[in-house]
């Protein structure tokens, strides 16, 4: 028996997986916001809560609370910069209002920040953390061209083949 990744099945199913792969990478790119539609908040730092793969945290004079990930801070300047307004000195956090996520762990509703500035300068702008956040999504993008090719090829070179025919049923001996 073949194994069902080199029948038709496989060619749909690794077809079918790039397509939803780009579909993924489409949606990803739609939620990233433009610069104009950015707000900015300025406070004090007075909860965070870090996780794997993100630091959760809220500002002082600001009911909204905020999600700092990974994804967009690749080299944790953000991060420590949120880290370390607790009550040192007032951060500046850049985010989109329509955008929010919510953690499974965690009660309510955060919004993802596009940028944090201390004293008036940015620790990293809104262009970087953009391109971060495109090329972690440019994954998304080459595997599914790369399953999408592999599907169609499959596909391509099953196209003429029958499945083969179920063996007759056998007959007891009398």
């Amino acid at each position: 028996m073949r194994k069902w990744y080199q029948d038709r099945r496989g060619g749909y199913f690794f077809l079918l997986l790039g397509i939803a792969l780009l579909l993924i990478y489409g949606a990803l790119e739609w939620r990233l916001p433009a610069a104009d539609r950015l707000e900015t908040v300025t406070g004090r730092v007075t909860w965070s809560y870090p996780s794997m793969g993100a630091l959760y945290y809220t500002v002082d004079g600001d009911r909204r609370q905020f999600v700092l990930q990974e994804k967009g801070d690749p080299d944790g300047k953000m991060r420590a910069a949120v880290r370390d307004a607790t009550m040192l000195y007032p951060v500046t956090v850049r985010f989109d209002p329509r955008v929010t996520t919510h953690p499974g762990f965690l009660p309510g509703d955060f919004h993802p920040t596009f940028g944090v500035a201390v004293g008036g300068k940015d620790v990293t702008g809104f262009d970087a953390v953009r391109a971060a956040h495109r090329r972690d999504n440019l994954v998304a993008l080459v595997l599914g061209l790369i399953f999408s090719a592999v599907g169609a090829r499959r596909l391509y070179l099953l196209r003429g083949l029958a499945a083969p025919a179920p063996a007759p049923p056998r007959r007891p001996r009398r």
